[in-house]
């Protein structure tokens, strides 16, 4: 399966099956997530509960198809996980590259204390 850079999928509930499912934005490149089968990823939320400083706010525009949920952010803590555990279905949505290089800046700027680009 070809998970991509910006790719937006659901993260099934692994421990409480009472749970939704969760999106995730994918953070690594295509030719390192099939050659580990894995990828880095951040949650998508919309829980107030968690809007901090480690949050990078969402909005419609950002992506392809509308987000569902009004004051969605994605929280700056990355996740791996293989891919053949984590993605179930198909894509849900895809943000748009222009706001996922400020996702990406954002990362770099809070979690690593570090300024780069990401490969498009």
């Amino acid at each position: 399966m070809g998970v991509e850079q910006r790719d937006v999928y659901l993260l099934p509930p692994t421990h409480d099956s009472s749970l939704i499912e969760h999106p995730f934005i994918v953070l690594s490149v295509k030719d390192a997530n099939d050659y580990e089968g894995t990828f880095v990823g951040v949650m998508i939320t919309s829980s107030s509960n968690y809007l901090d400083d480690f949050s990078f706010r969402l909005d419609n525009q950002m992506f392809d198809k509308p987000l569902g949920k009004q004051g969605s952010h994605a929280r700056m803590h990355l996740i791996t996980l293989c891919v053949s555990d984590a993605i179930k279905g198909t894509r849900i949505n895809k943000m748009k590259p222009f706001y996922f290089k400020q996702l990406m800046k954002s990362i770099g700027d809070l979690i690593f204390n570090y300024d780069f680009t990401p490969i498009e």
